[in-house]
């Protein structure tokens, strides 16, 4: 069935209207469906298949985490009205960074919700010219979106007795921020984790740098996440924290899959390793490697 919708995806997006937009291919599998589905205490999965948004419900209103891709927009907005919940009850929306796969249709569901925008510092002036200056999204600009509040490292609000703290990790982009929350759920309490991104994804991080603490703005993430501990780690890629196989194993009575506190570990050492190669490659005069 997937491969049915990423047909109709791509048919989409390569008509004569978006025959020059670069990422064709890639959109059109981030743009596949995605029933949505409840994870975990309070939190749902509202996002595409391949591009992640979370809601996150509470008694004084909803946060939104993510806007995907331009496309993505009316799907999210539909994935939400399908578990019964309110467009306007989204009050904060929240952006883990810029790239257009995850900031594009930020600016529609901000107007069609009516929420309050909240992003970090170091991406905020990117998020409101719709435009990065670096990397393969420098390619795509978005459509342009007022931050209302520009959160600092560490800083963290509440909302219906939901609290959310703003990690901002630099590196993938400037103001990449990774957004963290306790959850008790069944009386256990849990450490949820929205992450970022730590890849390369084509950054330049050797020769003319993408900007110029990139490297050691990496080094400085790794060292920070592998201090950090979650035992829900939810990423802004569905692959990225294996969402399709831990919904095949979602079964009633069954333990929750997304519970599992060695998946963060395991991504930073893998992460932190691909970083390296890509590092030795590009100083060696080699490209960028943009993954896949």
């Amino acid at each position: 069935m997937k491969s049915l919708f990423a047909a109709a995806a791509t048919l989409m997006l390569t008509g004569p209207a978006h025959a020059e937009l670069p990422f064709v291919k890639e959109r059109a599998e981030w743009s596949v469906p995605q029933k949505p589905f409840h994870v975990i205490g309070n939190i749902y999965y509202v996002g595409m298949a391949g591009v992640s948004a979370f809601l996150i419900v509470t008694p004084a209103g909803n946060i939104l985490t993510d806007g995907g891709l331009p496309e993505s927009a009316p799907f999210i907005e539909k994935n939400i009205q399908a578990l019964g919940f309110k467009l306007s009850d989204v009050k904060i929306l929240l952006n883990s960074h810029v790239h257009f796969d995850h900031s594009g249709g930020l600016a529609r569901l901000k107007a069609d919700t009516g929420a309050k925008f909240y992003a970090s510092t170091g991406d905020k002036p990117f998020l409101e010219s719709g435009h990065i200056p670096y990397g393969p999204s420098s390619l795509i600009d978005t459509t342009p979106i007022h931050v209302d509040r520009a959160m600092k490292d560490g800083e963290s609000f509440t909302l219906g007795g939901v609290t959310m703290t703003a990690n901002v990790l630099p590196g993938h982009t400037r103001g990449c921020t990774t957004w963290t929350r306790p959850l008790t759920d069944a009386g256990v309490t849990h450490k949820v984790m929205f992450f970022c991104s730590i890849s390369v994804a084509g950054n330049p991080i050797a020769g003319k740098l993408a900007y110029p603490t990139i490297v050691s703005d990496y080094r400085a993430s790794f060292a920070r996440l592998k201090k950090m501990d979650a035992d829900i780690f939810l990423a802004p890629h569905g692959g990225q924290f294996h969402m399709e196989e831990k919904l095949a194993k979602m079964k009633p009575g069954a333990p929750n899959p997304f519970i599992d506190a060695k998946e963060l570990p395991d991504m930073v050492q893998k992460a932190e390793a691909a970083f390296d190669k890509d590092l030795a490659r590009q100083q060696a005069g080699g490209a960028a490697y943009v993954p896949r």
